[in-house]
């Protein structure tokens, strides 16, 4: 056994690393900083929905967002939308959850739903440019 474990200490490291890197994507990674990239929900200035699961947020300082929900009744019709971060703090990050309040159309309020999505991923400058400019916020 005293021989068996030498030889295993470079394979568990090596196994432990493979897993680390892959808790973080590169698609969540912020200027190569290896910082995650977040925003803080109050500071989202305009919205575009690709449909009733999919919506591109602006926030901060130009930041574009996407957010996928799977399926948030109305919000491909949306009059406006609130973000509110989970748990934990009050900032939304790649791969985190958010909920999202829909004020749908109608007056009173009868098609404003809540549902769940998650932060994909941040944009860069050029996947803004290229989004229809009907989905671009």
């Amino acid at each position: 056994m005293k021989r068996l474990l030498p030889a295993l200490l470079p394979i568990a490291g090596f196994a432990l690393s493979a897993c680390a890197a892959g808790d973080v994507p590169p698609a969540t990674v912020d200027g190569g900083r290896g910082e995650r990239a977040c925003f803080i929900p109050d500071t989202v200035r305009n919205f575009r929905a690709a449909s009733d699961a999919q919506v591109y947020v602006r926030a901060g300082r130009g930041q574009v967002y996407e957010l996928n929900s799977g399926f948030c009744r109305g919000m491909s019709s949306a009059r406006s939308i609130a973000l509110t971060a989970g748990p934990g703090g009050g900032r939304a990050c790649v791969g985190d959850s958010v909920e999202i309040a829909v004020s749908g159309p109608g007056l009173q309020g009868e098609n404003d739903t809540r549902c769940r999505a998650r932060v994909e991923r941040r944009l860069t400058e050029g996947e803004i440019a290229a989004l229809e400019p009907r989905l671009r916020p």
